[in-house]
């Protein structure tokens, strides 16, 4: 944002963890360095740093890095200490043992929905193939996406268009923003949003938003299941179960006085 300074340090620090978390056999110094264009120097007094602190760990045969432990200790304390979602799983549970389906729960990113809190169907225990807690979905194609995106205050939404990247998942993802604009309405309108394999081909998934006590919309939930389970006659018992689930939770965080930190 302009008049805003940033330390260069802290941003190529947190770019670095950024690209070595998409990384599954680790990263070099030197890839690391030519992949963000900043001194391989530079790179490596970082990588030192955030190796001694725990937040990245080192491969000795190859010199190649990779996330340390440290990383999973503070996301562990991030879902200790967010009260919203424990008050939100008995809830989620309640919907999974009516549905039968996993459940979601997920937050608003800068550009992406991120997975906070999920309960699979019992079936499911086994071979559950859904997204993970930690991950990321895009806005403009999931259905928690999509019912983030559209609850914001159109300044807010104008400015999260601007600089999303409406990146093809499957041959039914939406990829321009008057397509987007459109959907958006559709789902104020009826006060939910599917995901009907736009993220990947053969699942679908129902979301709502959770609003919070000054009715702002930062949460959202989902059921995910195969097109099979999630078929159209089903779909419209599905959406309402998911609404009102959405709505218990807000209703609960009202009470409660609980915020969600953004």
């Amino acid at each position: 944002m302009r008049g805003e300074k940033f330390s260069p340090a802290v941003v190529r620090a947190l770019d670095i963890l950024e690209v070595i978390s998409k990384g599954n056999s680790g990263l070099s110094n030197a890839y690391l360095a030519r992949h963000l264009g900043i001194p391989k120097s530079s790179a490596s007094s970082i990588l030192q740093v955030l190796q001694n602190r725990g937040y990245l760990c080192r491969y000795m045969d190859n010199g190649r890095y990779k996330l340390g432990f440290k990383v999973l200790t503070l996301g562990r304390r991030l879902l200790e200490n967010s009260p919203f979602r424990d008050l939100a799983l008995p809830f989620m549970q309640d919907l999974v043992d009516w549905a039968d389906l996993t459940c979601h729960l997920a937050i608003l990113g800068q550009s992406e929905a991120v997975h906070l809190a999920k309960i699979v169907a019992p079936r499911y225990f086994k071979s559950d193939r859904t997204k993970s807690v930690g991950e990321r979905v895009p806005l403009h194609a999931s259905s928690v996406g999509k019912a983030l995106l559209a609850w914001q205050e159109t300044p807010v939404l104008q400015a999260s268009l601007l600089n999303m990247e409406l990146r093809r998942s499957s041959p039914r993802t939406i990829t321009t923003r008057a397509q987007l604009l459109a959907e958006l309405s559709k789902v104020r309108n009826q006060g939910y949003a599917i995901d009907d394999e736009e993220c990947r081909i053969g699942w679908r998934c129902v979301g709502a938003p959770v609003f919070d006590q000054l009715g702002s919309v930062q949460v959202a939930i989902c059921l995910t299941g195969t097109v099979a389970e999630l078929d159209d006659p089903r779909l419209s018992s599905l959406a309402l179960a998911v609404q009102e689930t959405a709505q218990r939770i807000s209703r609960r965080l009202a009470l409660e006085h609980v915020q969600i930190a953004t």
